[in-house]
């Protein structure tokens, strides 16, 4: 027989599953095994299968549950003498080569000698094999664990942390980073205030090379400290941090013979100062296409007084545009050697950064002295053309609202690329190329959830996987959010959440992971409205059709060129998307979640 216990509680004889149902056996099962080769007494068996108040007849439903278990047993093939009685209690023989949680307790403490005995590799190894015996969380499709089963099952969880926190530091101590790094973001987004593991990802990104994702992982970390608890953090995390500045400083340090006072120097080759990089990008393969032949455009230019190259990047709220610039600009870093960096006029709940501030934060990454700088923000301005001009810069404007926000930041003469994401089209801003991001395609959507749900558990359920992707609109925040989600979930599971996720009622209120939310997302757009768009809005929702200019003015009940005027208003806030009519006439289609959102609002 085999037991597993390292994730859903398992049974099997040979390559054959064997089936106990009901909780009470199940969870019986469950306690002699977290306690192998033992006596569990009777007093404790009853505290597990009844937690909170035992019924008068629990021994002797103990017993029933017992003899059921055993017939379970025997048609496994299992011998009679698994499950004895020895007067206090039962006990339940098994081997370690039958039970996933010995064979993991074995596992480990031999990786732990193989460690003391400074054999790394071997170390590694074995603690390797030791967490591919982990399929899940322990016991999880287990309800009502109790609180004796549940801090066991917190030990094992306890037990598996500080195993694969040793096993971090060997391979990191092996010269390995990258094999560490997708587990310890795995791990830091599950546990955030866990500071071993936060400085074991800032020391795994210097030791790859990536400082710049080193410094914003640990600022990173350090705001959810600080927000949580309050205090800054500890000496792991700042030894991380120093080792990173220290890197940093390595590839930022002037050569020895530029003078003093002679003006900011220019950012060293490869700087960046990007957020951190999106795991993965899906779908956008023809139009980062396009951005690459923009980007090669200008790194093959050699006038040098020619304009910046400016490109608007926009689309609907949670389409994905400050990824796909920001991967863009790891992607583009050969094509300008001088620097890439990123500015936001985010400010979370707080009103929008101003313009002068975003200045002033360029000028300071530039390493222009703002001493004898104005705090006028078109002398600042001025100030950060002249540090632009003739550099050959990828420049990030995020969550731009408005043409007049960002005209101030914009780049006069040189050979620099300036991406602005922006959720509205700006046609009031001046630029030499405009890319939309729209929806993914149904197949990009399966992919997205793949990369983070897991591939071959999409391969296994390919049209339950097809049902989540339609009712997330095919729409990339919606899709990470629950790709994450679904990471928890057991396989089993998975077809009764699409079918929960399709229920419209539903849909938005299981959009949200953490302080991540489609609600919240399209909120931000819809504030953005004036009162008669929203009205407008809600009011084409309600509808639930296609849009033409005709069917506007009857839904709308107004002039048609007043009803044109709103449509063309949502249309550049990319609440409506236009629709290819194949020479039929101008239509515009409302996103499902915005429709659902819109269909909310009072």
């Amino acid at each position: 027989m085999q037991f597993s216990v390292l994730g859903p509680l398992t049974l099997s004889a040979g390559d054959r599953a064997v089936t106990l149902t009901g909780t009470k056996p199940r969870l019986l099962l469950a306690v002699l095994l977290l306690s192998p080769g033992r006596t569990v007494s009777t007093a404790r068996l009853v505290d597990g299968l009844w937690p909170d108040a035992p019924p008068a007849s629990a021994v002797r439903n103990l017993r029933t549950y017992v003899h059921r278990l055993r017939q379970v047993l025997d048609r496994g093939g299992d011998s009679a003498d698994r499950l004895v009685h020895d007067g206090t209690g039962y006990h339940l023989r098994v081997d370690e080569h039958e039970l996933d949680l010995l064979r993991f307790q074995r596992l480990a403490d031999d990786a732990r000698r193989a460690a003391r005995e400074d054999r790394p590799d071997a170390a590694a190894d074995l603690f390797d094999r030791a967490a591919g015996l982990w399929r899940g969380h322990p016991l999880e499709d287990l309800p009502d664990l109790g609180t004796e089963l549940g801090a066991a099952v917190t030990a094992l969880r306890e037990q598996h942390r500080e195993m694969t926190t040793e096993l971090t530091d060997l391979r990191l101590r092996l010269g390995q980073p990258a094999r560490v790094i997708p587990a310890l973001r795995r791990l830091v987004a599950e546990e955030p205030l866990d500071e071993r593991h936060q400085a074991q990802l800032v020391t795994a990104l210097t030791l790859e090379g990536r400082v710049a994702e080193a410094l914003a992982a640990y600022q990173q970390a350090r705001r959810g400290i600080v927000d949580e608890l309050g205090v800054d953090p500890g000496p792991t995390l700042q030894g991380a941090l120093q080792n990173a500045l220290d890197a940093d400083s390595a590839e930022a340090r002037p050569p020895s013979g530029r003078a003093a006072g002679a003006g900011p120097a220019t950012p060293p080759a490869g700087r960046q100062a990007l957020p951190m990089k999106p795991p993965s990008l899906v779908g956008r393969d023809t139009t980062a296409g396009q951005l690459r032949a923009i980007a090669e455009g200008i790194a093959d230019s050699t006038g040098a007084d020619e304009h910046a190259a400016v490109v608007l990047v926009s689309g609907a709220p949670g389409v994905g545009k400050s990824s796909f610039s920001v991967s863009s600009g790891y992607e583009l870093a050969d094509l300008f050697p001088d620097g890439q960096l990123f500015v936001s006029f985010d400010s979370g709940d707080e009103p929008p950064r101003g313009s002068g501030e975003l200045i002033r934060e360029l000028l300071v990454e530039l390493g222009v002295p703002l001493t004898d700088v104005s705090d006028d923000i078109r002398e600042r301005a001025a100030v950060l053309r002249c540090a632009l001009a003739g550099r050959r810069l990828l420049l990030i404007i995020d969550d731009v609202e408005c043409a007049q926000q960002v005209r101030p930041l914009l780049p006069g003469a040189g050979r620099s690329l300036v991406l602005v994401n922006s959720r509205q089209r700006l046609l009031d801003l001046d630029v030499g190329w405009r890319l939309t991001l729209g929806a993914l395609d149904r197949d990009e959507a399966v992919e997205l959830l793949a990369t983070i749900a897991g591939e071959a558990r999409v391969r296994e359920q390919p049209e339950v996987f097809g049902r989540i992707a339609d009712a997330c609109d095919q729409l990339p925040l919606a899709l990470r959010i629950v790709g994450s989600r679904l990471v928890t979930q057991p396989d089993g599971a998975l077809p009764g959440f699409a079918e929960h996720l399709e229920i419209e009622e539903n849909r938005l209120a299981e959009l949200v992971v953490g302080d991540i939310s489609v609600r919240d997302t399209l909120s931000v757009s819809y504030r953005g409205l004036d009162v008669d768009a929203r009205r407008a809005l809600r009011e084409l929702a309600a509808a639930d059709s296609l849009i033409t200019p005709t069917s506007a003015v009857e839904i709308l009940r107004l002039p048609r060129q007043q009803a044109n005027r709103l449509v063309e208003h949502l249309v550049q806030h990319n609440m409506l998307v236009p629709v290819d009519s194949g020479g039929l006439g101008q239509r515009f289609h409302l996103p499902e979640l915005l429709r659902i959102f819109a269909n909310e609002c009072p």
